[in-house]
């Protein structure tokens, strides 16, 4: 390393330093590489590595605070401070970002009208997205950077709301997109005016250091994010990694496990219901590319099930729940959850197929005229008038649609990476198997067809075959007797 980068690097030390000190009155910043409050945090990775070249800081109690807001005066002077300007002596009892300020026009990396006016409060201001992405162009073209024109064509069509983007900072803007410096969010957007956070700055000057030659090394090593680290029966883990291609999990909960590759994440997933044990498990994760190894815990917490006891009337039963039925149930039904998409079919939130009354729960125990049954529910069964419309939980692959004696009209949905939705006794069908449908759409209609006592739409989801809480994938917690009135809102 040069001594220009070292005085670079030192220079950012003394940055963040100030900041730090300026933003809270307590002792020294911590130069930490593991900070407390950064595990499943999306940046952890780029933040700790940054740290490790003493590039930023977090705070005294050994926090980082990701998600705060960061001022327009605190990334200044990190940026400043990347490129090794010298700053001149700031006189006592002067504002601590006076020099950053100077040397930030007399560079050119702002403009002395770009806030407004050079008041104190105007750069103790949060800073915007449009503003960051304006400062660091500048400093990646002052270090000698350029960009290619048509890489800024193609960054035009990436986000869609660049026409959102101050005009003063619209080239800037897609200069930062083009260089990757800063990334859109995931419904497409570049966000131009929302407020930037510490994570976003270290992420930033991460990138800049690496564009500019003073970080090397882009071996970022792998951050492992999980959904939650508690579950209730029948909630679902999901798990994230970034900076990881080739990585192992040894887990107890679901032997099936199996990687997705997200678009530069792997994604997995960790089912639970009422056949899972309550209790701590281990989750160890290896990386076979180096060897390295890392355990998360994670707790599955006991849910208290119902138990129903259903009246049918006999010759129902006895004309749907019959060994051909059944026959004809597995042969159809059980398949269709077999194969999966590698690939998610949706962006969006899940959303409840139809309303109305909940009748049973995910997971009851259920007397039948008397005889307890050897399953448990699989869904959540929602009492509406016959023909209330039923509509897809999310956008996906009709794996299945056609009438069966057990459950009646079905339909099974694909939607990506495992994950399907089952819809059973509809007295219409309106999709056919094969067919893409969009979150929302008509698929069918309540009804009270096969083995059923009255109109109402039985609604499961499932990882593969493994039947999961529906409600956790809508609205985070379960859909019960008690609840639902106010979670259909």
């Amino acid at each position: 390393m040069t001594h220009k980068f070292i005085k670079k690097i030192f220079n950012l030390i003394l940055a963040f330093v100030v900041i730090a000190v300026s933003t809270i009155t307590v002792s020294a910043p911590s130069f930490a590489t593991n900070f407390s409050d950064l595990e499943n945090h999306w940046a952890k990775s780029y933040i700790e590595v940054i740290s490790t070249y003493n590039a930023v800081s977090g705070y005294p109690d050994g926090s980082f605070k990701p998600n705060d807001t960061i001022k327009r005066i605190e990334f200044i002077a990190i940026i400043v401070n990347s490129q090794g300007y010298d700053l001149r002596n700031r006189s006592e009892d002067e504002y601590w970002g006076q020099p950053y300020i100077e040397t930030a026009l007399s560079t050119g990396l702002i403009v002395s009208n770009e806030y407004g006016d050079l008041e104190v409060q105007t750069f103790d201001e949060n800073i915007s997205r449009e503003e960051i992405a304006s400062i660091v162009v500048n400093a990646y073209l002052k270090s000698g950077g350029s960009v290619d024109p048509s890489i800024m064509d193609e960054a035009s069509s990436k986000l869609n709301d660049f026409g959102a983007v101050t005009s003063g900072y619209y080239s800037k803007a897609l200069a930062a997109v083009a260089l990757d410096f800063i990334s859109g969010y995931p419904d497409g957007t570049f966000a131009p005016k929302r407020s930037a956070t510490r994570a976003e700055a270290a992420i930033i000057s991460y990138k800049l250091l690496t564009k500019i030659g003073i970080i090397t090394n882009e071996n970022l090593p792998e951050n492992i994010i999980l959904s939650k680290n508690t579950l209730i029966q029948g909630d679902l883990l999901k798990i994230t990694v970034h900076h990881a291609s080739d990585l192992s999990l040894d887990q107890e909960l679901y032997p099936d496990f199996k990687w997705y590759d997200a678009g530069g994440v792997i994604e997995g997933y960790v089912p639970t219901n009422y056949s899972t044990s309550p209790g701590v498990y281990n989750l160890k994760f290896t990386n076979n590319e180096n060897g390295s190894t890392s355990t998360r815990e994670i707790e599955v917490v006991q849910r208290k099930f119902r138990v129903q006891n259903l009246t049918v009337d006999t010759s129902v039963e006895s004309s749907t729940r019959t060994d051909d039925a059944y026959t004809e149930y597995y042969k159809y039904f059980n398949p269709s959850r077999d194969i999966s998409s590698p690939v998610k079919y949706y962006t969006e939130p899940f959303l409840l197929p139809t309303k109305g009354k909940v009748t049973t729960e995910f997971g009851e125990a259920r007397y039948v005229n008397g005889a307890l049954t050897n399953y448990r529910h699989a869904g959540i069964d929602i009492a509406a008038p016959r023909n209330t419309e039923v509509l897809s939980t999310n956008a996906g692959k009709v794996m299945l649609s056609m009438p069966l004696v057990l459950t009646g009209n079905s339909i099974v949905v694909d939607h990506g990476e495992g994950l399907f939705s089952v819809y059973f006794h509809l007295d219409k069908l309106h999709v056919a198997e094969g067919e893409m449908v969009e979150r929302g759409q008509l698929i069918g209609e309540v009804g009270s067809t096969g083995f059923s006592t009255g109109p109402h739409l039985h609604f499961t989801m499932s990882y593969y075959r493994f039947n999961i809480e529906p409600g956790y994938m809508i609205y985070g917690q379960s859909i019960t007797k008690d609840n639902y009135l106010e979670l259909m809102k």
